[in-house]
């Protein structure tokens, strides 16, 4: 029975070990493997394409908006799309219109 107990409490160490182990390397790994994730997503064309396209939807409604409430709503909008793509790869009349708008 002492036996039976002892491998029944070693089991259990054995697995919480390997359950607090697998935590940290998942603590670890965890943050590197995301931002390999979001350096590939932002890389992706549907990302750029989808970013352009709304920046274009923005600019769209900036020039229909009839107050300047409206039109700075967009513009800040706007500009937080612009700080987080990459300023190379927008099509010019994007790049005029972002230093008209800041």
């Amino acid at each position: 029975m002492k036996e039976f107990l002892a491998w029944l409490i070693g089991g259990c160490v054995v697995v919480g070990v390997a359950a607090f182990g697998s935590f940290h390397l998942y603590a670890y790994f965890s943050p590197k493997y995301e931002g390999v994730r979001r350096d590939t997503q932002i890389e992706s064309r549907a990302y750029s394409e989808a970013t352009v396209r709304e920046l274009y939807r923005l600019k769209r409604q900036w020039e229909a908006a009839d107050s300047e409430d409206a039109k700075a709503t967009i513009a800040a909008a706007a500009r937080h799309e612009f700080s987080i793509f990459p300023q190379d790869r927008l099509p010019a009349d994007l790049k005029l219109w972002m230093t008209q708008i800041n």
